[in-house]
């Protein structure tokens, strides 16, 4: 069977597997990248459903429908993928900005402050003693930076 001949006989049904299998690659792959195709195969075998068109007009409907999600699908997704809630999720210590903690031990602009249940490096501009409410201003790897609360 040639090219042309397999074409012609193209319905919505091959459209609806086509749009699994692509479907199904995404979910191994999770890259986004299958998402697209997957998603103009199924619009295609819509429009295939409803038998208003021939087998150019489906093609052209994919080929046209791949181009346009990808291209404004994708970069919505990464926006979601980069501003998502899991931001900081590995990084404990940027959550601490804005807490209180408590002076344990502090001289020359250094010291330690225990924040929540752990005690953690601390610098401050201000002359801090043991015990003196701080708040958390900014974290600098281990090492918070506080001010007086």
């Amino acid at each position: 069977m040639d090219l042309i001949g397999f074409l012609t006989t193209l319905g919505p049904q091959h459209w609806l597997v086509l749009g699994l299998i692509l479907l199904i690659a995404e979910m191994a792959s999770g890259t986004t990248y299958l998402l697209w195709p997957a998603v103009a195969a199924f619009a295609t075998a819509l429009v295939s459903l409803l038998g208003a068109t021939n087998w150019i007009a489906e093609v052209a409907i994919f080929a046209v429908l791949v181009i346009a999600l990808t291209a404004f699908g994708r970069p919505l997704v990464e926006r979601w993928k980069r501003d998502g809630a899991a931001n900081g999720l590995n990084e404990r210590s940027t959550s601490l900005i804005g807490e209180r903690g408590v002076v344990t031990d502090f001289a020359n602009g250094a010291g330690s402050v225990k924040v929540r249940d752990t005690i953690w490096r601390a610098v401050s501009e201000e002359a801090l003693e043991a015990g003196q409410a701080v708040q958390i201003d900014s974290v600098d790897g281990v090492t918070l930076r506080v001010k007086r609360a």
